[in-house]
C-alpha cells in the first residue's frame, strides 16, 4: 500500500521528471506549505515506489563521481495516483500544539501568553503576506486540468487557514487585554 507521502512524490512525478534533490526542492514549495519530508524519507520512499513498479528511473551525469538517478512515474504509478485523488481522505487526529497551549493557558502567566500569541500573530501575518504575494503570480485560477491548478487551489487553503488563524491570534490578544 502506498503512503501519503508516496502519492506526493507521485503527484510532484506527475508533473516533471526530478532527481530526489530536485523531488526534496518541490517537496519544500508549494507542497510544504501542507505536507513535509525529508531527503531521507523521500529517498526511502523512492525505493518503495519504484519496487513496486509505480516509478522507474533513468541515470544521467551527475555533478560528482557518481551518476544521479531522474525519476519518472510509470503508467501503473499514475493509474494509482489518480485513483487516490478521489478516494476520502483518511481520518488523522488534529495535533495543534498552540490550540493545546491555550487549552492549558489559564495556568500560566498572562505576559508570556501574550506574548506568545503576538509572536504567532506575527508569523501569521508574515506567512499570508507570502501567499498573497504567490497569488499575485497568477493571472486568476488556472483551469482544472492544468498542473498550475493544484498549486492555485492549494494556496487558497493556505490563504484561508492564514487568515484565520490570525484572526484568531487576534481574538486571543483581545481576550487577555479585556480580562486585564
Amino acid at each position: 500500500m502506498t503512503s501519503t507521502l508516496g502519492f506526493a512524490i507521485l503527484a510532484v512525478l506527475a508533473r516533471g521528471d526530478r532527481t530526489g534533490y530536485d523531488l526534496a526542492a518541490s517537496m519544500r514549495r508549494p507542497i510544504g506549505y501542507f505536507w513535509t519530508a525529508g531527503h531521507s524519507q523521500i529517498h526511502t520512499e523512492l525505493r518503495k515506489l519504484d519496487e513496486a513498479g509505480l516509478v522507474g528511473f533513468r541515470t544521467a551525469h551527475g555533478p560528482g563521481p557518481q551518476d544521479k538517478k531522474v525519476y519518472h512515474l510509470t503508467g501503473p504509478g499514475r493509474r494509482e495516483l489518480r485513483e487516490w485523488v478521489t478516494r476520502p481522505p483518511r481520518e488523522r487526529p488534529e495535533r495543534d500544539e498552540l490550540v493545546l497551549k491555550t487549552y492549558a493557558s489559564w495556568l500560566a502567566d498572562r505576559d508570556l501568553v501574550r506574548q506568545l500569541f503576538i509572536d504567532q500573530l506575527a508569523a501569521h501575518e508574515q506567512r499570508l503576506a507570502e501567499y498573497e504575494r504567490a497569488e499575485a503570480s497568477f493571472d486568476g485560477p488556472p483551469g482544472f486540468g492544468d498542473p498550475h491548478f493544484g498549486n492555485y487551489a492549494t494556496l487558497r487553503c493556505g490563504l484561508s487557514y492564514e487568515r484565520h488563524r490570525a484572526d484568531w491570534c487576534r481574538w486571543m490578544l483581545s481576550q487577555l487585554s479585556d480580562s486585564l
